[in-house]
């Protein structure tokens, strides 16, 4: 049938899609919308895939799925498996072990095509990887295509049954899953951001809407002349939803370039634009196309590298990572893609070829990406990298990293779990009862999670009675919302304050409330940073407003509050100091310039000021006495966890400090 026939102009728009993809990741602004390339090669699969499927169907009346799955394998498995492993290899040269904690898993995710659930949960956990930092990370939309792949042979055998006995079934079969994919769409785009962007129910109806336009092409070949010229507008609408001139959600971004991607794919199917089809065939935009499959998978990890080496503008990675990405891809296509798709040897044995390509990627997942990717080895090239001392003071004395360091345990301690404190269960948040006749509460988000340990320890010590009310991503102060969070957390967060100010304090006749929370006061929080009901009146307007009726509120319950300012924030130069260290040698390599502190802090200073039972004080010359540069290690022990958060056991050992602190305020004197 025609079908069957090569369409070079497709392969013109995979180079499309692919480069919008790389100019994306590369952080061009001006594609900051270019993540719609995945979208494009979502129909054009969908399209494609379902086309050979249908062909096959009408001429033999039957399919042969293990023949269908392991042409698949043939196709997309030997490929991901070079660069898999070509990552695992040459990643921890120039990335610390404490970036690549989870990047073996991302690895096994991405070799058993299930990474865009795994990134998703990473997401979703507040402290979760840096998701956006893993080279495997764009394994996710394969993910997604792999999974459409096992499914739909089966789905479409069924339809085709169906058929038999009722005409509209397929038809009607693949409308109907559309429409579902894309109602989920909708209804997790405004709840969960994540699961609209990773989920394969989300993005089914992508790959689904490619089926629709094979179904449409296969009754309609050519186009009436009213639509011609429709494939120019519809390139042209693609490309201008891939940019910053069209300020939409990403999810409708998404359904916009689905919609556009159609149509372009139609046009070109049905020769409504014959300038148009012959731009897209041209022999090196159809080149590139034929291998954007092998620039799609090494893109990423390409500009991951370039980005650790390199400081440049965006367009500078950008052609970079364009020009080595693709002179990998074509080395990748003769030497590796090519061969073991087009092998004669293979084709008669369709179920020992599955098996086996799914027996060497078990193999790989579970022994060669693990034992390469946990390396304790310092990458030289972060370490040198990063190793231009900071000056300081005399305090800052210049240290060995100890060679025997966990830095896995460190990393993974969190100050605890979280624990709300609801008016249902007051005796659950309890986690110290002391005999001084003194209250006291500890509330907020992760910061205060970070003193979780530090403030049961002194509760121990000095014998007053300590309640939590931590949950992360949560501010203390009521009103608020993070639009980072999902409506469930949100709703959590809330529903956590209400009881903390409307009994939680009253019932446990709380004493003092210690706040410590994350600085919401500039950048992103302008747009992320609403009230409950999603209105802003401005980021400033709002936190001072909030903060204050806040106060007021612990004030009525008859609580002194006690405020603790914003940790010291590494500047952005430094990064992690926690990661730097594991990549180090000595620890002036890693000394901690500090970022300007906080609007809210002077919100906080100013209420103190104003009142007898509010109070703020400052943890950070405590925890940085050579401020503004600061030593990153107490001893064997670092002093931040990440960029944001003082660590948990560094906070512990500065206890006696911290305590001075709290007790200066005057509000832990024991009840009389």
């Amino acid at each position: 049938m025609a079908s069957r026939a090569y369409w070079p102009a497709l392969d013109g728009l995979r180079s499309i899609a692919v480069y919008l993809v790389l100019l994306f990741h590369s952080g061009v602004a001006w594609f900051d919308g270019g993540f719609i390339g995945v979208d494009l090669f979502f129909v054009l699969s969908g399209f494609l895939v379902s086309t050979i499927l249908l062909d096959e169907l009408h001429e033999t009346g039957r399919l042969d799925v293990w023949r269908f799955y392991a042409r698949r394998v043939r196709r997309l498995l030997p490929a991901a498996l070079v660069v898999i492993v070509t990552t695992a290899l040459v990643f921890p040269l120039v990335a610390p072990l404490l970036r690549r904690l989870t990047w073996a898993g991302d690895a096994q995710a991405a070799l058993l095509y299930v990474a865009n659930w795994r990134f998703l949960l990473q997401s979703n956990e507040y402290f979760g990887a840096d998701v956006d930092l893993s080279p495997y990370l764009h394994f996710w939309s394969l993910s997604i295509e792999e999974q459409f792949y096992v499914v739909f042979p089966l789905l479409l055998v069924g339809l085709f049954w169906l058929r038999r006995r009722w005409a509209p079934a397929l038809l009607v079969g693949v409308v109907a899953i559309t429409v579902l994919s894309l109602a989920a769409q909708l209804y997790w785009a405004p709840r969960d951001l994540n699961h609209a962007y990773y989920g394969t129910d989300t993005r089914l109806y992508q790959l689904m809407a490619g089926v629709l336009a094979a179904l449409l092409w296969r009754r309609w070949r050519e186009a009436p002349p009213s639509l011609r010229g429709a494939g120019w507008a519809a390139l042209a609408a693609l490309l201008a939803i891939s940019t910053a001139l069209v300020p939409v959600t990403p999810s409708v971004r998404g359904i916009l370039a689905t919609l556009a991607s159609v149509s372009l794919v139609l046009a070109l199917m049905t020769r409504a634009d014959g300038g148009l089809d012959r731009l897209l065939s041209g022999r090196g935009i159809t080149y590139l196309g034929r291998i954007s499959y092998g620039t799609y998978l090494w893109h990423w990890p390409v500009i991951l590298l370039l980005t650790e080496i390199l400081d440049t503008s965006s367009w500078v990675i950008a052609l970079l990572a364009s020009g080595v990405a693709t002179g990998l891809a074509a080395a990748s296509f003769e030497l590796v893609e090519h061969p073991f798709r087009r092998s004669p040897r293979l084709t008669p044995f369709p179920v020992p070829v599955l098996l086996t390509g799914l027996t060497v990627s078990a193999v790989i997942a579970f022994t060669l990406a693990p034992s390469a990717l946990n390396s304790e080895r310092r990458p030289s090239l972060v370490a040198s990298a990063s190793g231009q001392p900071v000056s300081g003071t005399e305090l800052n004395v210049d240290r060995p990293i100890p060679a025997d360091i966990d830095w896995p345990g460190l990393a993974s301690d969190n100050g605890g779990e979280d624990l709300a404190c609801r008016l249902s269960s007051l005796d659950t948040c309890v986690v110290h009862r002391g005999d001084s006749g003194l209250t006291v509460m500890l509330a907020g988000d992760s910061e205060s999670r970070m003193l979780r340990r530090t403030m049961t320890r002194l509760a121990q010590e000095h014998d007053f009675t300590l309640a939590l009310s931590i949950v992360g991503g949560c501010p203390w102060q009521q009103g608020v919302q993070s639009l980072y969070d999902t409506a469930a957390e949100r709703e959590r967060c809330a529903s956590a304050r209400r009881d903390l100010y409307e009994g939680v304090l009253q019932e446990l006749e709380v004493d003092v409330i210690v706040l410590n929370q994350v600085a919401r006061d500039k950048g992103a929080w302008e747009t992320n940073l609403t009230r409950l009901d999603g209105t802003t009146p401005g980021l400033a307007e709002l936190n001072l407003t909030t903060i204050n009726q806040t106060l007021a509120t612990i004030e009525e319950a008859g609580a002194q509050a006690v405020i603790v300012e914003t940790p010291l924030i590494a500047r952005d130069s430094l990064g992690n100091p926690l990661e730097c260290l594991s990549a180090a040698e000595t620890t002036d390599q890693c000394r901690v310039p500090i970022s300007p502190l906080h609007d809210v802090d002077a919100y906080y200073r100013t209420a103190a000021a104003t009142s007898e039972a509010i109070h703020s004080i400052t943890l950070n010359d405590v925890m940085c006495p050579a401020w503004p540069v600061c030593d990153p290690m107490l001893g064997r022990i670092p002093v931040w966890r990440d960029g944001v958060h003082f660590h948990p056991r560094a906070l512990v050992r500065k206890r006696d400090a911290i305590w001075e602190k709290l007790t200066a305020t005057g509000a832990f004197e024991p009840a009389s």
